[in-house]
Formats: structure tokens, sequence, C-alpha cells
């Protein structure tokens, strides 16, 4: 079965609604606040599902089931570590990043340090997040093109060009809004097939579980020692952990949500809303993984070990098949949709947040543009460049996935959370050691940043023969350089006691 023309509807319809969305608040478009935190009054339950929904492209909906039918369990223990990160972002991060009157997170560590950590930190966010949205959109238009049989260049520019549209045009609160309809439009495909499964087995989760454990992917390794096993209980906490407490402190894509926000509490509450959200649809996704599997290993007429093999090289394009293969006209498009929405709600923020970062951190902190007028049409245009630039970068991540073994799971990890953990050090640096100076901060992100390359591609570079686990990218590097840099603050001379003490009070005076 194929994309029939009511599939086509959905999906022209879908792309149309979000076009006029972005029409409809281009004309509320008349400052730099407006267009880039939607004049800081955006409500705290709009927020949550928007920072939900941009954190979970394309490749986590893909992604998670396919290491599900690949490996196993063992990787959605992580969701254990999900609501522990209330405390940290709620009572460190929020209140001393909004005790600011800032537009780009980058400006703390001016305030904090100077200038020069400034640059730094918004030049790897600029990087990053390009790559970012150059994985968004090669993992979509890759799905798309395997359900439909497109150019998978043509769905790139497709799924670029409209994304890029609409963005520039709404600013913030187009993003805010398509993002929530496009998490709906996600859930909805997430729920979709197993349902679909469930009516054609006549058989539901508990069984599905039965045919997962009996292939042996239900066992899951507490820990080990050895940094080269692929995935451990433990080693699955922390690098949920850490990614999560470093991107919510560190990556404007985030930070520019809260910033969103009227008040304090209100940011606090959209934690809550992301937190939930995020635990539901990693539900949701353990049941299409369960789904998917059992429902090959019925189809098949192999034997069980040869079935196993065969799913587990072809893991990650198992949903876009199911999709165009086994879901009836119109659910099809529903879930091509959801596939679209997941890499256009991260694709959209990021652009926005690349703006705001370029021009707040480039262009106006140094004096390159004066003409206050004209700003916002400089915000709209640096997005339009930032959508183009992502698309390019599509190209070039395809060429990468060509030349690796890695899932898309690894693939993700290994390439785009090289700074994550660097970046989460320079922030922590500043808020939580106040003797660390310059100096600290700085040997700390350069120790995070080579520990994380290592990580990243010392098997490569080193003839190693094992990669340490992709699960240690963020938390190894983010410990050590933290530690590097509260070693060095004793070492080094101090920062000026008052220029911290005023952070502080800040900091205090909203918590």
């Amino acid at each position: 079965m194929g994309l029939t023309t009511l599939d086509l509807v959905v999906i022209v319809a879908y792309m149309a609604s979000l076009s006029l969305i972005g029409l409809y608040f281009s004309k509320r478009q008349t400052s730099r606040d407006e267009y880039l935190l939607g004049d800081r009054n955006m409500h705290w339950l709009l927020i949550g599902g928007s920072v939900m929904a941009t954190m979970f492209s394309t490749i986590t909906f893909l992604s998670m089931p396919g290491e599900m039918i690949r490996y196993g369990i063992a990787y959605f223990s992580g969701a254990l570590a999900i609501p522990l990160i209330i405390p940290v972002v709620n009572r460190v991060l929020i209140p001393m990043l909004r005790s600011l009157p800032i537009t780009s997170a980058y400006e703390y560590l001016e305030r904090r340090f100077d200038v020069r950590f400034r640059t730094l930190a918004a030049t790897v966010f600029v990087f990053r997040t390009l790559v970012w949205m150059g994985l968004i959109i090669y993992t979509c238009s890759f799905a798309v093109a395997q359900i439909t049989g497109w150019d998978l260049y043509l769905t790139i520019f497709v799924t670029g060009v409209i994304t890029t549209f609409y963005t520039a045009a709404g600013g913030m609160r187009t993003v805010v809004w398509t993002d929530n309809l496009q998490l709906v439009v996600l859930m909805g495909g997430a729920i979709a097939v197993p349902l679909v499964v469930g009516f054609s087995l006549g058989s539901g989760p508990a069984s599905w579980w039965e045919t997962f454990s009996a292939a042996g992917r239900t066992h899951i390794e507490t820990f080990s020692w050895d940094p080269t096993v692929r995935i451990t209980i433990v080693g699955t906490i922390m690098a949920q952990f850490f990614w999560n407490i470093c991107t919510h402190g560190s990556d404007q894509v985030a930070v520019q949500r809260y910033l969103s926000t009227p008040t304090l509490e209100a940011a606090r509450k959209s934690v809550w809303v992301y937190v939930g959200l995020n635990l539901a649809i990693i539900v949701l996704l353990v049941l299409c993984g369960l789904a998917l599997f059992a429902f090959y290993a019925h189809q098949s007429s192999s034997s069980p070990q040869a079935f196993q093999q065969e799913i587990a090289a072809r893991a990650d394009r198992v949903m876009p098949l199911f999709i165009v293969r086994e879901l009836h006209s119109g659910v099809s498009g529903l879930v091509l949709a959801a596939l679209l929405a997941a890499a256009m709600s991260s694709l959209s923020s990021g652009i926005n947040s690349v703006s705001g970062v370029v021009f707040s951190d480039f262009i106006s902190r140094f004096g390159f543009f004066k003409h206050k007028s004209h700003t916002l049409a400089i915000d709209k245009v640096i997005s339009s460049v930032a959508g183009i630039v992502g698309v390019l970068n599509a190209e070039g991540i395809a060429v990468t996935v060509q030349a690796t073994d890695w899932n898309l799971v690894e693939m993700t990890s290994r390439l785009n959370h090289i700074f994550v953990g660097p970046l989460g050090v320079l922030f922590f640096a500043g808020i939580l050691l106040r003797r660390a100076g310059k100096q600290a901060a700085i040997l700390g992100f350069a120790l995070a940043t080579l520990v994380s390359l290592f990580i990243c591609f010392g098997r490569g570079w080193f003839g190693m023969e094992k990669s340490v686990s992709f699960l240690w990218v963020v938390p190894i590097p983010f410990l050590l350089g933290l530690g590097c840099a509260a070693l060095c603050a004793f070492l080094f001379a101090p920062p000026d006691k008052e220029a911290i003490r005023s952070l502080v009070a800040g900091g205090q005076r909203t918590s």
C-alpha cells in the first residue's frame, strides 16, 4: 500500500496550516522582544509543550523505536532520570538566568566572566545548532523518501524552505504555537502505530512483551566499569540527567523559551509540563517499538535467529516502512505529518534561536548594525539564512551516515552532543563556583572539549578496538571539566567579589 490522494491531502493541509499560522503572527511583529521572546508573556503551558516539541525531533521519533528493535529495552531506562532534573533546573538555572534582562543565554557569561566567553559560547552554539538542524532535516527527509519514494534532496529542500518561511515570518509566537500543534500530531502518530498493530494481531502490550523478551531484548546490564559497554542502566540515567541539565542551562533553544514567560513561577511550571510530556511520549514510543517488533516477528517465516538479524539490520527503517505498507489511507498521511511535525518543530526553534544569538551576541554586541529601526528585518534575514544553511548541512550528514555503522541514536550523540558538556561547564562553573575566574572556567571548558572529542571519535583517531560508549559523551566531559574548574579556582586569582555578589543576589531575589 502506498500513499493515497487522501494521505497527500492531509499532508498538504498540514503544511498549509503552518504557513497560515506564520502569516497570521507576522502582523504582530513590531519589535525584537516580540519577535524573539513573544513579548515575554507566553503561557507556561504552551512553553512547556514547545520545549518538549523542540527537544523531541524526528531523530527521536524514529530512533527510539529503532534503538529498541535493534538493541532492546535498556536505553529507555534513562527515563528514570528525567524527573530528577526539576530541582536543578527550577532552583539553580532558571532563577539565575531570569534574574538578568537578557535575550541570549550567553549574555550571562559576559556578565560573569567577560565578552570573550560570551562570544565563544555563542559561536559554539551557532555551529552546533546548524549541525543539529542538518541532522533533523536529513533524518526527516530520509524517512519521508522511504515512505513516499520521493527524491531525498527534493524532500530536504521542500521541508527546509517551508519551515524557514513560517519561522522567519512569524517569530517566537509562530514557533511556540506550531510546536504545540506539531506535538499533538506527533503524539497522534505515536498512538496510531500500536493501535493498528493491536487490531491486526488481536493482541496487546503483554503479548508483545513476551515476544520481545523471548528474543532476549529485555536484558539490561546495570553497570560496568568498562566504558566501552554500549548500554547500562547507570549510563543511560547519567546521560539523560546531564544532557538535560546542560541543555536547559546553556542551550539558547531551551533558555529562550523560559525567558519568554512572564514570571519565574510560570517558567518553573513549564519545566513540569516538559517533564510530564517527555515521560508520556517515551511510553508511547516504547509501545511503538514493542508493537513493531511483534508485528514483524508474527509475519516472518525465518527462524527466530535469522529474523532478529534481519530486523536489526533495518531497525531505523522499520517505522517508515510500516507506515507506508500497513497503515490505512489517511492514517499514513497523519503519521507522515507527524514525522514532518517532529522535524519542523525542532528546525523552526533552531532557526529562531540562531537568529537571536547572531544578532544579540555578534551584530548588536559589537556595533556592526546601529540602526534600530531595521533590526527586526535583520532578524528575519538571519532566520532565512540559518534555514538555508541547515538545508545545505543535511547533504553532508547523509555522507557521514553512509560512512559509519552508527544508528540514529548513536549518530545524534556523537555528532550533536560534542559541546553540550563543555558549554554546561561554563554555566555551572559561573553559577556554582564563586571562586572560579576566567582561567578556571576556560581550562574546564578546554578539558571537557578534549574529552568529548575523544569519546566521540577516539576509535577512528587512535585506532582503538572499541569506541567509548556514546552514553558518556555528556556526563564524563561535564564532570571532569567542572572538577577541573573547581580545582583551578584555587590556583588562580578569584573574580571580583562585588560582581559575583551582584549576580548571586539577582538570582536569589527571583527564586
